[in-house]
């Protein structure tokens, strides 16, 4: 499985903010003590999933620039615990609307969101724990707080692949 790109996945989240949002490409960092979200998408036709990872702040600020909040009130909604119903909702359709970037074949549909690895289970558990692909992105956004946004998918063969036959 090929990785979307930081050009692709700047396009996509940029044209739905209305604001410029850069991706690039990064590596492997220790986990901060940043509150992650892992938004959890299956892969069709195949009965695979992708998980995505993101810092919380960073989720917020593309959901509160899409609702169009200020920076300064977005970082108020997330201290809320649990998450406020209006970041959430918006948070749920910025990675929705995310599904057409984060991958390069099939189809990805965006399944939930979850706050806990915990809950994580089946067969997007199965590539939380042991992915085959492992796409790391440090992500700005213009007047926003930016953060680290990482893919985490299986390997999908060509020979399995129905689209490239």
């Amino acid at each position: 499985m090929s990785e979307p790109s930081p050009y692709s996945l700047s396009r996509c989240f940029s044209q739905l903010i209305g604001r410029k949002v850069t991706f690039v490409q990064s590596t492997l960092t220790l986990d901060m003590k940043i509150r992650q979200m892992y938004g959890i998408y299956a892969l069709l036709p195949y009965e695979f999933a992708i998980v995505v990872k993101a810092d919380l702040p960073l989720l917020g600020s593309l959901a509160g620039a899409l609702v169009g909040l200020p920076d300064s009130a977005v970082k108020e909604h997330l201290r809320a615990n649990p998450l406020e119903e209006l970041m959430r909702d918006a948070i749920c359709e910025v990675l929705n609307i995310a599904s057409a970037a984060v991958t390069t074949e099939g189809r990805a549909v965006f399944k939930k969101l979850v706050a806990d690895p915990a809950a994580i289970d089946g067969v997007a558990g199965k590539v939380f724990q042991k992915p085959d692909h492992r796409s790391y992105f440090t992500v700005s956004i213009d007047g926003y707080q930016g953060g680290r946004f990482t893919i985490l998918s299986p390997f999908v063969s060509i020979k399995l692949n129905p689209l490239k036959r």
